[in-house]
């Protein structure tokens, strides 16, 4: 990873190519203060190009509007700091899936991740959820 200056702000910039993979990958993060930062991840030679803004509102609190210029969509996403835990909502336009995830990242009890997922296009009137646990407990 190279940082630059731009208008006196950090500029990150990296790129990965997978071994065996014909696909570079460029990332960039321009942070803009201590609370919001813009950053893009572009596939070279496609259109797959993701513009994402985060904003730190109060310390515990991150707002992350995204948009996907491949698919012309946008995503959302919240998270909220809470002691260990953090609760994080993210909503994907085009498929209409909604996730929920809470992350729990204590010193002693080691992490601990639970998440589930509702896709919002499904015409049944009972959603099915999808739910996943991870624990990584250190000794």
């Amino acid at each position: 990873m190279n940082t630059f200056r731009f208008a006196k702000n950090p500029l990150k910039l990296s790129y990965g190519r997978k071994r065996g993979d014909k696909q570079t990958v460029v990332d960039g993060a321009l942070v803009l203060d201590s609370g919001s930062q813009v950053s893009a991840s572009y596939m070279v030679g496609t259109r797959n190009c993701k513009l994402k803004y985060s904003y730190l509102h109060g310390g515990v609190t991150t707002l992350e509007p995204c948009y996907d210029l491949g698919k012309n969509v946008w995503d959302f996403a919240i998270s909220r700091r809470l002691y260990d835990n953090v609760f994080k909502a993210t909503y994907q336009t085009w498929s209409k899936n909604l996730a929920l995830e809470w992350l729990r990242n204590h010193v002693f009890n080691g992490t601990f991740k639970m998440s589930a997922s509702v896709n919002l296009a499904e015409e049944s009137k009972d959603p099915k959820f999808i739910a996943e646990t991870t624990w990584e407990l250190e000794m």
